[in-house]
Formats: structure tokens, sequence, C-alpha cells
């Protein structure tokens, strides 16, 4: 079953860009809309805080849970950020996330086991992002390694191979890579080891309109066809959206209907 996360709420977004003001109006009809879109999760990234953390977390974890029944990611580089998320919300966030660069392995990685966790591990060390099969395996068998370090169960983690900008030069291989590693996970690392990416990614300002949406669709299909078990999108993106909801009736069998599609 394909679990949706929505990764609107983001200073940037334009569709949040007003609850970030922490106007509760705002993001309670931010909220509302996210909904209906079928999303289960909301990624909250709040962007780098540098002053009232305690605030401004609070507000959206405290408004998230009194407006809607979405779960959490919680969405920082911030440690303080991350703790202070676990321990507002009433049910435990998911943390996004941790990479083998050092700060993260000693700061964040930590607080999966401290509060008992779920954990997003980044396929990547130091700013780099393997584009080869073989090496985003080996860094992903480190990540848990590192985890099981700490007593952290590999159930625990969730992988995200990275979904890379088309536009890279080697963007088509990185993908392409993607969908043998989320093939591969059950079976390398056990079934109890799940795995995310981040559609958005794969297309740069450069792809204006139908092409954006077309292509996330379609590597949505691959990423799909491919076992992913969660997938952060723009829920706004109407073909994205479409391509969530025709995959969500064929896992349900529900009876089709073309009136379940945006126009």
């Amino acid at each position: 079953m394909l679990t949706v996360v929505s990764e609107n709420l983001q200073p940037f977004d334009k569709h949040a860009k007003e609850a970030f003001s922490l106007n509760e109006a705002a993001l309670m009809n931010f909220l509302l809309k996210v909904t209906k879109t079928g999303a289960k999760y909301i990624d909250v990234n709040l962007g780098h805080l540098k002053k009232n953390k305690e605030k401004t977390v609070s507000f959206f974890i405290r408004s998230i849970e009194k407006y809607t029944n979405l779960d959490i990611l919680i969405d920082s580089t911030d440690s303080e950020v991350i703790e202070i998320a676990i321990n507002t919300a009433s049910k435990k966030p998911i943390i996004n996330g941790f990479s083998l660069e050092e700060k993260k392995v000693s700061q964040i990685l930590p607080l999966a086991g401290r509060y008992d966790c779920h954990i997003i591990g980044l396929v990547m060390k130091d700013g780099y992002i393997p584009k080869e099969l073989e090496e985003k395996l080996y860094l992903a068998e480190k990540m848990i390694n590192e985890a099981e370090k700490l007593n952290i169960d590999r159930s625990k983690i969730i992988l995200d191979p990275i979904v890379a900008p088309l536009g890279w030069g080697d963007g088509v291989t990185h993908n392409k890579s993607n969908l043998e590693f989320i093939k591969l996970v059950p079976q390398v690392f056990g079934e109890e080891v799940k795995t995310i990416c981040g559609l958005s990614n794969l297309t740069t300002t450069a792809a204006k309109g139908e092409s954006k949406g077309s292509l996330q669709s379609i590597y949505l299909s691959m990423l799909y066809g491919a076992g992913i078990d969660m997938i952060m999108v723009d829920v706004f993106n109407d073909k994205v959206l479409n391509t969530i909801k025709f995959i969500q009736t064929l896992d349900e069998k529900r009876v089709f209907s073309f009136g379940d599609f945006v126009p």
C-alpha cells in the first residue's frame, strides 16, 4: 500500500506561506486542503529557526494534531527542533532524517533511539549522493549498522535513496539506480526496512507546467512498481495526485469512477 506524504508545509510553498506568520486560521485552512487530497502524513519543514523555536514548533505540531489526523514527519537538521517536536506531539513523529554526516549520526540518529521513533535515512555521506546501485547499498548498510550500534532496530529505518534532478548530467543514472535499490531493499536488508522518496526533486524550474507533472507521474508509477512504501509529493500537483488516486484505486480494488479524478 502506497503511503502519501505531503511536502507542502515549508516556508516557500505558496499554499502554506501565510501560515508561517503563525496565523492559526491560515494554517487550519491549509491543513484542511491537505487532508482533502488523501495524504496520510505531512512533512513539517520549518526552515532554519534562529529564535522562538519552542513557540514555533509547538504551534505547528499542536495545530496539526488539533485540526487533522495527519501523522507527522519532522524535517530538520536541528536536533533541538526535532526534540521539541517529539516532546510536543501526542503521537511519535518520524524523524526526517539522518545521513552518514558525522553531525547527524552523533546528534540526530540518537534521538530515534532515545524516543523510539522511526527515522528516515538519506542514503548519502557528507553531501555526496551515490549514483550507482552498489554504492547506494553500501552506504545504506553502513547507516543501518550505525543505527543498530545505538540499539535502534532496523524496522525503525526508512531508507531514502534520494531522487536526483533529471537536469543533472548523471540524473538518469541516479534515478534508474533508485528503482533497482528499492526492489532490492527487502531482500538485502529485510522486509521490515521501508523506503521513501521525495518526488519533487526529479524536476527543477526548467521543467514547466505539463511536463513537470507528467515526468513526476511517470516516475511515481515506476517507483510504485519497484515497491516503494512511502512517497513525498506536492499534493497540489493535479497530475501527481491523479496518479496516486489511480494507484490507490488498483491497490484497494475500488470501483473506478472518473469523478474521483481532478479534471
